[in-house]
């Protein structure tokens, strides 16, 4: 048979499939570049987050006590002495976290131990300069916080006279 304009009803049926076909295919196509596209983005948002927290915007020098979480730990026999170390901190400007025992139980022998991760390296030496010298532990903690671990032989924060500052 035949329709109006003298085409087969075979060869329109033919033209209505190459039509649907070749629609799929560059339908196919469009959402297959749009998919490519959408992860080259989403790569290239990620490598920027990433640039922007592997290179340290401030140093311990701009750093203020009141942009750095501290966790203070006791790992002493020595009863309070987390709860009063946090208490001076805090006068000064720290926000402190968490204050308890050792959850580590690490055997101290010194003044204590500042445990951190690469992320607050800068954090850790404003620390430093309030707490005195400690032993200092690197770990793979993704937070920014720093645990001051108060060792056997810790007595008080350095004064604040003889903080020096940058």
């Amino acid at each position: 048979m035949s329709d109006v304009h003298g085409v087969p009803d075979e060869v329109r049926a033919r033209q209505h499939r190459s039509i649907i076909t070749i629609s799929l295919v560059v339908l196919a196509l469009f959402f297959a570049a749009w998919y490519a596209y959408s992860y080259i983005r989403a790569d290239d948002a990620r490598s920027a987050r990433e640039a922007a927290t592997a290179t340290p915007t401030t140093t311990a020098c701009e750093m203020t006590p009141e942009q750095v979480e501290v966790n203070v730990y006791n790992a002493t026999s020595r009863p309070g002495l987390a709860a009063q170390v946090a208490t001076d901190l805090r006068k000064r400007g720290f926000v402190v976290e968490t204050v308890a025992n050792d959850p580590k139980r690490a055997e101290l022998t010194g003044r204590g131990e500042l445990r951190y991760g690469q992320e607050s390296l800068e954090s850790a030496r404003l620390v430093e300069q309030h707490v005195g010298s400690f032993a200092k532990k690197v770990d793979e903690r993704q937070r920014t916080s720093v645990d001051v671990v108060l060792g056997p032989t810790y007595d008080q924060l350095v004064d604040r006279a003889d903080i020096t500052p940058c």
